[in-house]
């Protein structure tokens, strides 16, 4: 097997994690898969498929000098810092220039930092299917989701023919789609060729540029020029040339777009845990169908109270009395409060906090 680099993409926000997630600290340094960093768990989860030495961390200026308290000996020299926050594409082309020109003849892993994924073995299994597939420098793989609901929230692809009979089962890639209406997601359901769109990906090097360049002429000059930029170590033209790079993802900029992409059906128990209603896949249950996860030395009390979510760090104590339905944060200098229905739309808060000038909440 040729060499694998890992690039794990993390320099997202987080906003429908706020409070608790800021700009210095977003979703994924957050102690979300048992009790760990998603970002640890992340990278405790590709141990064994790559050499640590391998293994690459992408984001943003302010999060790279909080990445040392979050995973305290992890190499510097082993994260990639994008210059602003453009989108996924030239995320990916950076990682891709970084890398080419160390170990043009490698394949290439990409995955985002903030996923809970089980069990561990089926993970490996599924990357290593995909692994072997890319080795034609040709193919870029995705892997797909078995959709359990009409879910609005993500991407889907829709398969095509099977690849070959090997497991776990792989088809060719017909189309990506974008994040549905209620009624479409509902006939992706019945449909039984769609599954939901992971943004996990391996490739080639040489099968990525060549996708890129198919793809997005533009992204790929700017491939090329960083490269470049990168043997002669001048960061600054990386930082000019990465600034150049189009604001756009990578599924629309080269995966819609690529002649070959094949979908390895997902083996594992997947969650990207996206708001707060979702860590009922992973916090703790009580009989009254309360969610709590606590970190820190927090505790919590519940009475009278019915299918709430706690999340709260620290030394305090939550206490809920007579309360159904709610999603209670509970963290360092904030407390927010709202139905879980709202939870999901964080993000507009989030906002609101910014428009009155509470940028320290930020």
């Amino acid at each position: 097997m040729r060499p694998l680099h890992a690039v794990i993409m993390a320099g997202g926000s987080g906003t429908r994690f706020w409070p608790a997630s800021r700009a210095a600290r977003p979703k994924q340094f957050l102690p979300l898969a048992d009790g760990k960093p998603l970002i640890q768990a992340t990278v405790d989860r590709l141990s064994g498929l790559c050499d640590p030495a391998h293994l690459w961390i992408v984001t943003n200026p302010l999060q790279a000098r909080a990445l040392p308290k979050v995973l305290p000996g992890f190499p510097k020299e082993q994260i990639i810092v994008e210059p602003e926050a453009r989108d996924t594409a030239p995320c990916v082309a950076l990682a891709v220039a970084t890398i080419a020109e160390r170990d043009p003849d490698a394949l290439m892993a990409v995955l985002p930092a903030d996923h809970v994924i089980e069990p561990l073995h089926e993970f490996h299994r599924m990357l290593r299917r995909g692994l072997d597939i890319a080795q034609d420098d040709q193919t870029l793989v995705t892997f797909g989701i078995e959709p359990t609901f009409p879910a609005t929230g993500y991407g889907y692809v829709e398969c095509g023919g099977p690849l070959d009979d090997k497991q776990p089962a792989a088809t060719r890639c017909k189309r990506f789609r974008e994040k549905p209406d209620r009624a479409t997601a509902e006939q992706f359901l019945a449909a039984g060729t769609f599954l939901w769109n992971s943004g996990i990906f391996v490739w080639s090097v040489r099968g990525i540029t060549r996708a890129i360049a198919a793809g997005h002429p533009g992204l790929a000059a700017c491939t090329e020029k960083m490269r470049a930029a990168i043997a002669r170590n001048n960061r600054s033209l990386v930082t000019r040339t990465f600034k150049q790079t189009p604001k756009t993802s990578v599924d629309y900029a080269v995966m819609e777009k690529a002649p070959s992409v094949a979908v390895v059906r997902a083996t594992v128990r997947w969650d990207d845990v996206g708001s707060f209603p979702a860590l009922a896949s992973v916090g703790a249950h009580d009989d009254a169908h309360n969610v709590s996860l606590l970190a820190n030395g927090a505790s919590q009390i519940n009475f009278q109270s019915q299918q709430n979510i706690v999340y709260a760090e620290g030394k305090r104590t939550v206490a809920l009395f007579g309360v159904q339905g709610l999603v209670v944060v509970a963290v360092g200098d904030a407390v927010l409060v709202c139905p879980k229905d709202k939870a999901a739309d964080l993000k507009a808060l989030v906002e609101h906090v910014r428009a009155q000038g509470r940028t320290d909440l930020l």
